[in-house]
């Protein structure tokens, strides 16, 4: 049984061919714009940045058409706003319309005896998502288990932990156009996922309103990441059922990462490295000169036990901590003391320049003592082209 043509007969209205026109037109709708300049620091975990001139939430496709035609014709810039997280706005904030996608919905769209397909409202949480599944024995998205964020927001990063990534199991995206202003789909190959990026982060005009997620109805717990292999090991847990992955990675998480309900953040910081063979002989050598054969040892040791097919892999955090930058901060942000990916705003008390300055700061560090210029996972609003050149300028060495 051909289950994503099921997912097609099921919504006669879509078409999954890139680029394709639904045709799909409603009338008008009022749009329900909140005051202006509605602080947005409150809206992010990080806890940082000033206000949107305009916000809007929207409930289905056609409120976030009319949301763009608002903008456009009183000529506003326009951003999507997400769950909040991976996000850092700048203290001015931003100067025209944030629309927050509130588009809602668990529908089951196509299944066989192995797969159900599950499509989901881009403005679902996606814990929600995955606790959804694990609850019906869906396999595939467990261990992203508590990853702050939205369906939509986490979709457009390719999100990822412990072993997985969200575009894995994408198999179907529903967008808004912007630009064409009609709605599209497209399948999983033309999303072109690549490690926390996507076709949709890099076409910013394509907005998600919806997701179709191909899960599995039976599965092989994916433990092979070290800390979630250790947390079984310590167990003594050898076969591990759905439910026991979804809580294993939501004990990792917990006590690793800061809870946004109390500490703000935006999540991991900076990208783990995909270095080519050549580029890695030449952090090697860094390695070895500016800090021993130990630690050169442990780089190896670190190159087997992160292995993917895109590159070798070197955690960030490990560089960061290597040069000695665990607990570092800028004011009122600071490295976090649990894990060296994450900056944390501390007391709550940050601004967008102390975040990104302390992110200048660590990746000045590493690339003096290792050679390797790190990139931020969050997406940057609000600031000027010459203020984001000056955080990312880096001293030659």
């Amino acid at each position: 049984m051909d289950i994503l043509s099921s997912a097609e007969r099921s919504h006669s209205g879509l078409v999954r061919t890139l680029g394709k026109r639904v045709c799909r037109k409603a009338p008008r709708v009022q749009i329900p714009l909140s005051p202006p300049w509605i602080p947005l620091k409150n809206l992010t975990t990080m806890r940082v940045g000033g206000p949107a001139r305009y916000f809007v939430e929207v409930k289905n496709a056609d409120e976030l058409k009319d949301g763009f035609d608002w903008a456009k014709d009183r000529n506003l810039p326009v951003f999507i706003l997400g769950g909040g997280s991976n996000l850092v706005v700048s203290d001015r904030g931003f100067p025209g319309l944030v629309i927050r996608p509130n588009i809602l919905g668990f529908e089951v769209v196509g299944e066989d005896g192995n797969r159900v397909l599950l499509k989901v409202g881009a403005g679902e949480v996606w814990d929600k998502v995955v606790e959804y599944a694990v609850s019906r024995g869906w396999w595939g998205i467990e261990n992203l288990s508590l990853i702050h964020g939205s369906v939509g927001g986490l979709t457009v990063q390719n999100a990822g932990a412990y072993g997985a990534e969200i575009g894995e199991v994408v198999a179907q995206v529903e967008v808004y156009d912007s630009v064409a202003r009609i709605i599209r789909e497209f399948a999983k190959d033309d999303c072109y996922f690549t490690y926390r990026s996507s076709f949709f982060q890099r076409a910013g005009h394509c907005i998600i309103t919806s997701v179709v997620l191909s899960l599995k109805k039976t599965g092989t717990p994916n433990i092979n990441y070290p800390d979630v292999a250790k947390y079984f090991a310590e167990k003594n847990i050898t076969s591990p059922t759905l439910s026991d992955v979804r809580s294993a990675i939501v004990f990792i998480r917990q006590n690793k990462l800061p809870d946004p309900g109390e500490i703000g953040s935006a999540g991991s910081f900076f990208k783990n490295l995909l270095l080519s063979t050549g580029e890695y002989q030449k952090l090697k050598e860094k390695i070895s000169v500016n800090f021993g054969s130990e630690t050169t040892n442990k780089l190896e040791e670190m190159k087997n036990r992160f292995v993917t097919s895109n590159g070798i892999k070197i955690p960030s955090a490990w560089l960061v901590e290597l040069c000695g930058l665990k607990g570092a901060s800028v004011s009122g942000a600071a490295i976090y003391e649990k894990q060296a990916l994450i900056i944390v705003n501390k007391n709550n008390q940050a601004t967008a320049d102390d975040v990104l300055q302390l992110f200048k700061k660590v990746r000045q560090t590493v690339y003096a003592r290792v050679g390797l210029a790190l990139l931020p996972e969050p997406v940057m609003v609000g600031f000027s082209e010459q203020e984001l050149a000056e955080y990312f300028q880096l001293e030659a060495r």
